[in-house]
């Protein structure tokens, strides 16, 4: 197993290839204000409830691991939406989701581009983790 430091370094080099890879791909950072509106989606994970069919899932982010490939190139700098959710991939490989429809706006002028990702919290679940579910309730709720 790698130890800490090598785990850092190469989580900095692989956040330095995403972010290369976007700026030659014309995908743009977005705003604090912008991200600020969004819910990161932590390494381990969103467990989430729906209780309408009592079913238990946990929502990841969509890269996984720090391994620049192909795989990480069809990802980044995409987004997708469900039953007035977004998720997207943002230009240093982390997950964010949103149900702030500004944001969407934001993606377009950033570079952004439509892809199929599953969408987390889009079919009413709810978010078991006490703090998470506080940061994503608190989060602006604006459609178009």
């Amino acid at each position: 197993m790698k130890n800490t430091t090598e785990q850092r370094i190469q989580k900095e080099r692989f956040q330095s290839d995403c972010l290369t890879f976007c700026e030659l791909n014309g995908i743009h950072p977005l705003s604090k204000g912008v991200l600020d509106r969004c819910l990161k989606i932590p390494d381990d994970g969103i467990t989430a409830t729906n209780k309408l069919v009592n079913l238990t899932n946990t929502f990841y982010p969509i890269i996984a691991g720090d391994f620049f490939n192909s795989n990480v190139e069809q990802k980044l700098g995409h987004y997708d939406t469900n039953n007035n959710i977004i998720v997207f991939v943002y230009i240093d490989s982390n997950t964010y989701i949103t149900k702030d429809w500004r944001v969407l706006r934001a993606l377009g002028q950033a570079g952004y581009k439509r892809g199929t990702f599953p969408v987390p919290l889009s079919f009413g679940e709810e978010i078991v983790d006490p703090d998470l579910r506080r940061k994503w309730n608190a989060l602006s709720k604006n459609s178009f």
